[in-house]
C-alpha cells in the first residue's frame, strides 16, 4: 500500500470519529437539558448506526461504551434520581440503555456478517483469478498438444516414407545382394569341384575362406532380411505361451539330447501378440541358453512369468558363461557380437530380435547377468484382460 493512500484512509477514518463524537456531543447535550431521557438517550442509536461507517471490527462496541458513559453521567448531572422519587428515572436509563446495546449488537452482527462476506468474496475473486490462471495454462497446454499433434503427424508421414525406402531396400537386398553371391557360392564350388585337388595347401585354404565367407554373407543378408519383416504383419490375437514354450521345447529335443540339458517352466500365461514373432522371441533366448552353455556344465533353461494388471513378465534365465555388465546395452544391437566365430556360431542377431519384437508389442526387454554364473532376460508382454 502506497503513503498517499494511507494518509488518505487515516484522513477519512479521522473524518469519521470526528462526526461520530460531535453527534455524540450533541445528543448528550440535549439529555442534560430535557427531561425526555428516554427519547433522547435512545438518540445514542443514531450515533451506534453511525459507527458502522467506521474501520474496524470492534468500533460499534467502542461507541456504545463511550453512549452508555455519556447516559449515565447524563442521569447523574440532570439530577433527575433525586427528584423523581419513583424509579422512573431508573426505569428511563435502562430502556435506554437496552435500546443502545441492543443496537450495538445488531451493527456488531451485521458488520461481522459483512466482514465474513467480504472474506468470502476475497477468497472467490482469489479463486476465480487462480481459476482463470488454470484456465489460461490449460489454453496453453492444449494448443502445445495441438502443435505436438501436428509434428507427430508430419513425423508419421515421414516415417511412412522411410519405411516404403526401407521396403525397396530390402528389395534390393533380396535379389540385388543375393544374386552375386549366390553367383560366387556357385563358382566357388564349381572351382572346388574341378580344381581343388589341383591347388597347393595356400590355395586350398583361400578356397575354403571364400566359399565360408559366402556362407556367411548369405546368412547376414537372410537375417537382415528377417529382421526387417518384423512386425509387417500386426495382426495381434491371444497366445498360449505355455503351449508355445512347450513346442518350442520339442524342436530342441535333439539339441537338448546332446548336451542333456533341460528346459523348465509351468503354468505360463495367455498373451496378446503375433504367434509367429513370440515363437521367434522365446526360440532365440531359449537357444542362446544352449548356445552359451559352459563347457562341462549341463544347461539348464528356466522360463518364468509374473502377472501384473495390465502386463505380464517374463524370464528365461539360464546358467550358462554369462554376460559383462558392460555389454548389456551392445548386445540388443543388430550385428553386435560378443564372441567369435569360430567360439559361437551365428550371425548376432538373434538378441536385436527379441528387441524389435517385445517393443513392437509394446514391451521392454532387459537382462540381468555375471559373468560365468549366467544370464536372466526379463521382458513384458500384454495380458488378456
Amino acid at each position: 500500500m502506497s503513503i498517499d493512500r494511507r494518509y488518505l484512509m487515516f484522513f477519512q477514518t479521522a473524518t469519521l470519529v470526528f462526526f461520530a463524537a460531535m453527534i455524540a456531543g450533541v445528543v448528550f447535550l440535549v439529555d442534560m437539558n430535557t427531561d425526555k431521557t428516554v427519547a433522547v438517550a435512545s438518540m445514542y442509536a443514531i450515533v451506534i448506526l453511525y459507527s458502522w461507517l467506521i474501520p474496524g471490527k470492534y468500533a460499534s462496541i467502542f461507541t456504545a461504551f463511550i453512549c452508555t458513559f455519556l447516559t449515565i453521567t447524563a442521569v447523574i448531572l440532570s439530577d433527575d434520581m433525586l427528584t423523581n422519587a419513583s424509579d422512573l428515572s431508573n426505569m428511563n436509563m435502562v430502556i435506554s440503555l437496552v435500546v443502545i446495546w441492543t443496537c450495538v449488537t445488531l451493527v456488531f452482527i451485521a458488520k461481522s456478517s459483512f466482514s465474513n462476506l467480504e472474506g468470502i468474496n476475497k477468497k472467490l475473486s482469489e479463486s476465480s483469478a487462480a481459476l482463470f490462471e488454470n484456465v489460461k495454462e490449460l489454453d496453453d497446454q492444449q494448443q502445445e498438444l495441438s502443435e505436438h499433434k501436428i509434428l507427430l503427424e508430419n513425423l508419421n508421414t515421414d516415417l511412412l516414407v522411410k519405411n516404403r525406402e526401407l521396403e525397396r531396400f530390402t528389395s534390393i537386398a533380396s535379389h540385388d545382394l543375393q544374386e552375386p553371391l549366390r553367383t560366387i557360392g556357385n563358382m566357388t564350388q564349381l572351382i572346388s569341384n574341378r580344381y581343388y585337388s589341383k591347388f597347393d595347401e595356400q590355395g586350398k585354404k583361400m578356397l575354403e575362406y571364400v566359399t565360408s565367407a559366402t556362407g556367411r554373407m548369405t546368412l547376414l543378408i537372410k537375417g537382415f532380411l528377417d529382421f526387417s519383416r518384423i512386425g509387417n504383419k500386426r495382426e495381434f490375437q491371444k497366445v498360449d505361451s505355455q503351449e508355445l514354450v512347450h513346442t518350442i521345447v520339442m524342436d530342441f529335443d535333439a539339441a537338448l539330447k546332446a548336451v542333456n540339458g533341460r528346459v523348465m517352466f509351468k503354468e505360463l500365461p495367455i498373451v496378446i501378440g503375433n504367434p509367429v514373432e513370440l515363437r521367434m522371441l522365446f526360440q532365440n533366448l531359449i537357444g542362446n541358453g544352449l548356445k552359451f552353455r559352459k563347457q562341462d556344465v549341463t544347461p539348464i533353461i528356466e522360463v518364468s512369468a509374473n502377472e501384473n494388471n495390465t502386463h505380464v513378465e517374463f524370464c528365461v534365465k539360464d546358467n550358462g558363461i554369462g554376460i559383462e555388465k558392460s555389454d548389456y546395452d551392445k548386445i540388443f544391437l543388430i550385428f553386435q557380437r560378443l564372441h567369435a566365430t569360430e567360439e559361437y556360431d551365428g550371425t548376432g542377431l538373434g538378441l536385436a530380435y527379441c528387441r524389435k519384437i517385445v517393443e513392437i508389442h509394446g514391451g521392454k526387454i532387459w537382462i540381468d547377468s555375471k559373468k560365468e554364473l549366467g544370464s536372466s532376460f526379463y521382458f513384458t508382454l500384454a495380458k488378456v484382460l
